[in-house]
């Protein structure tokens, strides 16, 4: 599998690499920062400003720009080695974080330097590829994991899971988005602190106008075929027995990728949106829609459910124990990833207006209390506090003892 082989070359590192790594996250625990004066990220390929899980990490930096006057350095990982232009992904931070204090620069593999980046008060890695190039960056006072998935399950469980669950074990500190994601990295430390997601108020809302309750029906799909841990094939096959069901009573819709859906045979099926270009119009999307189906297959349940409870969208998802903080029967539609059964509890539901304004209602009263002002203070806390004496080093396995 080329794929398999290109990742993996991804995931190198020498016993000395690992070695000075853990002498400067022991190095710099031993100092206090009172003034993030510099923050640095090590991000994957990240074409604009409001992609995924990178939001937050732009909104996060924002915050600490008008706190400290904190300056954050973006540095975008080419693991191809080739230059990567960054002026969209520029173009979009002014636009969206006008009062973010930032520079952008590339680092590309094989040919850039670690020890040429500039130096930082605190280090951050964002996808486990770049956590392998963090390992090499020792001119900082803090190193963290900043976690927002539990990255090995978006693989089969064989060499690359191995891979990337080794990341886990460099001796960051792990700040978890959503408790689910830091419940897996206790597995490996218990140096970690986790936050709720926010929401935008402002933003994502429900509508003025309610959603007519017997129908014609309206439905959102997170819908990304790239992405195997958003059960894209799943979703798509509930989709056809839904529409084989219901017909023209419901109007399916995608958004978070582009493809054609007759690549897919969904004609007649799903109009697929694409990739919306601002938040505004994936609330205006979302508030004119009965239901929204989001599958996760990790303990990240993603920000979907959140927008969709917030905007008085019914969410539709799988079952998930590590996601049950987040979503349960009392504030969502749980469905088993079976598509005839699933897609007939959809049908159930859609006419059961009691049952479903019942869900809606909780579902945003789930969310009214979610706050980023709330979640950036808790990372801003952990950041600027040491973890003490104690260095998160692996402990190198006793045999005489295991052999007992």
């Amino acid at each position: 599998m080329p794929e398999r082989d290109g990742l993996m070359d991804l995931a190198q590192a020498t016993a000395a690499d690992l070695q000075a790594n853990f002498d400067a996250i022991e190095r710099g625990e031993a100092e206090n920062i009172t003034t993030p004066y510099t923050m640095i990220w090590f991000l994957p390929l990240v074409p604009h400003a409001l992609k995924g899980g990178v939001r937050t990490v732009f909104a996060f930096s924002e915050h600490m720009s008008i706190r400290h006057g904190t300056q954050s350095v973006f540095v975008i990982y080419s693991f191809n080695g080739r230059d990567f232009d960054t002026s969209g992904l520029v173009a979009s931070l002014r636009e969206n974080f006008p009062r973010l204090n930032f520079v952008v620069r590339v680092f590309r593999r094989n040919i850039d330097r670690a020890e040429d980046l500039p130096a930082s008060d605190i280090a951050f890695c964002t996808l486990w590829t770049t956590a392998y190039v963090m390992l090499r960056y020792n001119q900082t006072r803090r190193k963290f994991y900043f976690m927002q998935d539990f990255e090995p399950m978006f693989y089969a469980g064989g060499d690359l899971y191995m891979m990337i669950e080794q990341t886990y074990r460099f001796g960051y500190s792990c700040i978890a988005n959503t408790p689910g994601v830091g419940r897996k990295y206790l597995q490996y430390s218990d140096d970690m602190v986790s936050f709720l997601p926010g929401i935008d108020h402002s933003v994502f809302y429900p509508s003025d106008t309610p959603r007519p309750t017997g129908g014609p029906f309206r439905a959102v799909f997170y819908g990304r075929p790239e992405n195997a841990r958003n059960g894209f094939f799943l979703g798509t096959d509930i989709l056809k027995s839904l529409k084989a069901k219901m017909g023209d009573r419901i109007e399916i819709l995608s958004a978070g990728a582009e493809w054609e859906p007759s690549q897919y045979g969904l004609d007649g099926v799903v109009n697929n949106l694409g990739l919306l270009k601002t938040i505004k119009e994936v609330a205006d999307l979302y508030r004119s829609c009965d239901l929204g189906l989001v599958f996760m297959a990790t303990p990240h349940p993603s920000y979907q459910p959140l927008e969709y409870m917030a905007c008085g969208c019914l969410t539709v998802t799988n079952i998930n124990e590590a996601n049950q903080w987040l979503l349960n029967r009392e504030n969502a539609l749980l469905v088993e990833p079976i598509p005839d059964i699933a897609a007939n509890r959809m049908v159930d539901i859609l006419g059961d207006a009691p049952r479903r304004a019942q869900l809606v209602a909780k579902g945003r009263d789930t969310v009214l209390g979610l706050d980023w002002n709330n979640a950036f203070a808790i990372i801003e806390r952990r950041i600027l506090s040491s973890r003490g004496p104690r260095a998160n080093r692996p402990d190198a396995p006793n045999l005489a003892e295991a052999g007992r």
